[in-house]
C-alpha cells in the first residue's frame, strides 16, 4: 500500500536499517553531525515521537553464530575523529564495530538538544536514553532489535500514541507485528500501526491493522511460527519450497493453524512426536512436498516419493527425526518473537531445542538428528549378511544429516 497518514504520533526506526540506508558517501569522520541528528530532526517535523532501537551482541547466542556465517569484516575502532570506513557495509559485518558504531550515535543523540514537546527515545545496552520525556522506558534483555521495537510500540501506545509507524527492511519484524496486533489493539482498541518497508523501488507502506482484518486472528497470530517452521534467519527452509509454495500447502491444510496458535500461546513447549502439535506439523510437512497425498507421515511420503514417484533425494521430505529438530529450533524462534511484548525474556537456554553448543568454538550449531548415523547401524547387519552369501541391495534416504536405509535381500537359491 502506497498510502500512510500525513501526521503520525511515533516513529519506530530499526537501528540497523537506518544505519545501512542513511547517505554516508560525504561523511568524513563519525564525529560529523551532518547525517544521524538531521534525520531524526526531519521525522520529528511529523511527528511527536522518535525511537531508535538497536540490536544488542551477545556472545555464544544462536544469532551470533548465523551472523558468523555472513563472514567477517574489517575491525575498525570506532570514535569521534576516526575515519569513517570507504567500504561500510564491510565494517557494518564485524558485531564490534557494529556496536561501538550504536553506543557511539546513542551518546550523540542522548546529548543533543530536541525541540521543545519532542520526545526522543534510543537504546543504549539494556538501557533506553529518552530526552524530552518524564517517563523512562525499563531496561530491556532483547537481543534483536526486532522484538524490542515492539517493546517500544507498546510503550507509545501505553503513553497515548495511536498512529505509530515502524522503518524496517527486515521481512520478520512485519511477521512478529502481525503475531502481536492483536494482543497489542486490545489494550488500544484506536491504535493504527504502519511499516515503512524496504528501499528503492520496492519500498512501500503497509498498513498491519488491514493485513490482520484480512488474515483473520487465527492465521495474523499464527504466522510468527508458520514463518519460523518454514525458514528464517535461525532456523533452515525446506529445500526448493519458497513462502509461496508453503503458503499454499496452508491454504490446502487449515487444520495445521491450530498447531502454530498452540506453539505460539505456550512459548518454548515441549514437543515430541507423538504430541498433537507435532503430528499436525508432520502432516503439514507432507502436503508441502505432496498436496494431493493422503499420508501423514513423513517417512512414508519419503518412501513413496522416492520409490513410486521418482523424485530426487532433495525433492523428498525429511526423516521424521530431522523434523523434530527442526521444530524444535522453530519453537525456540517462535517462543523469542512470541515474547517480544516482555522487557524482559529471559529465554531458555538453546540446548535441547534441535541446537547444541559446539565446546571447541563456543558456537551453536544445529543438531540433525539423535539417531544413530544409519551406515554405522547397519554395517554389522550387512556384514553378517554378505558372509552368508545374501546379496544386499541398499537405498539411502538421506536429508539434513538422518539417514533411513532400506535394505532388500536377495537369498540363494
Amino acid at each position: 500500500m502506497h498510502i500512510t497518514p500525513p501526521f503520525l504520533d511515533a516513529r519506530i526506526l530499526d537501528g540497523v536499517a537506518v544505519v545501512y540506508l542513511l547517505p554516508h558517501t560525504n561523511v568524513t569522520t563519525f564525529n560529523a553531525n551532518g547525517v544521524c541528528i538531521p534525520h531524526i530532526l526531519k521525522l520529528l517535523e511529523s511527528c511527536r515521537r522518535v525511537d531508535v532501537v538497536w540490536d544488542s551482541y551477545i556472545a555464544s547466542s544462536i544469532k551470533e553464530s548465523t551472523r558468523e556465517k555472513r563472514g567477517k569484516g574489517v575491525r575498525r575502532k570506532v570514535g569521534g575523529p576516526t575515519k569513517v570506513p570507504s567500504n561500510w557495509p564491510d565494517f557494518l559485518r564485524d558485531s564490534t564495530n557494529k556496536e561501538e558504531l550504536f553506543q557511539f550515535l546513542s551518546d550523540k543523540v542522548g546529548s543533543n538538544d530536541w525541540p521543545d514537546g519532542k520526545e526522543v527515545f534510543i537504546t543504549s545496552g539494556t538501557d533506553v536514553i529518552s530526552r524530552g520525556s518524564d517517563h523512562s522506558m525499563p531496561r530491556c534483555d532483547h537481543e534483536e532489535a526486532d522484538t524490542r521495537i515492539v517493546v517500544h510500540l507498546k510503550d507509545a501506545l501505553d503513553k497515548g500514541c495511536t498512529t505509530c509507524l515502524v522503518r524496517t527492511v527486515d521481512t520478520d519484524v512485519v511477521v512478529i507485528l502481525i503475531g502481536k496486533y492483536h494482543s497489542l489493539t486490545s489494550q488500544h482498541q484506536m491504535a493504527a500501526i504502519w511499516v515503512a518497508f524496504g528501499t528503492g523501488k520496492n519500498f512501500m507502506y503497509l498498513d498491519i491493522n488491514a493485513i490482520c482484518y484480512a488474515l483473520g486472528k487465527d492465521r495474523s497470530t499464527a504466522l510468527p511460527m508458520f514463518h519460523s517452521f518454514t525458514g528464517c534467519d535461525t532456523t533452515s527452509a525446506f529445500f526448493g519450497k519458497g513462502k509461496k509454495s508453503v503458503w499454499e500447502a496452508w491454504n490446502a491444510y487449515v487444520e495445521v493453524t491450530e498447531a502454530f496458535n498452540n506453539l505460539m500461546n505456550h512459548p518454548y513447549m515441549t514437543v515430541t512426536v507423538n504430541c498433537k502439535e507435532f503430528q499436525l506439523l508432520e502432516r503439514f510437512t507432507v502436503i508441502i512436498y505432496n498436496k494431493k497425498s493422503n499420508l501423514d507421515s513423513v517417512n512414508e511420503a519419503r518412501r513413496e516419493l522416492f520409490s513410486q514417484k521418482n523424485r530426487t533425494m532433495e525433492n523428498i521430505p525429511p526423516t521424521q527425526e530431522a523434523l523434530l529438530q527442526h521444530t524444535l529450533r522453530a519453537v525456540y524462534q517462535a517462543g523469542i518473537w512470541a515474547t517480544s511484548d516482555h522487557c524482559e525474556q529471559k529465554p531458555p537456554t538453546s540446548e535441547g531445542f534441535g541446537w547444541t553448543l559446539e565446546s571447541a568454538t563456543k558456537t551453536w550449531r544445529p543438531v540433525c538428528s539423535n539417531l544413530p548415523v544409519a551406515s554405522q547401524a547397519c554395517s554389522g547387519l550387512i556384514k553378517w549378511l554378505q558372509k552368508r552369501h545374501v546379496h544386499v541391495w541398499r537405498t539411502m534416504l538421506m536429508q539434513e544429516g538422518a539417514v533411513e536405509v532400506h535394505i532388500t535381500l536377495q537369498l540363494p537359491m
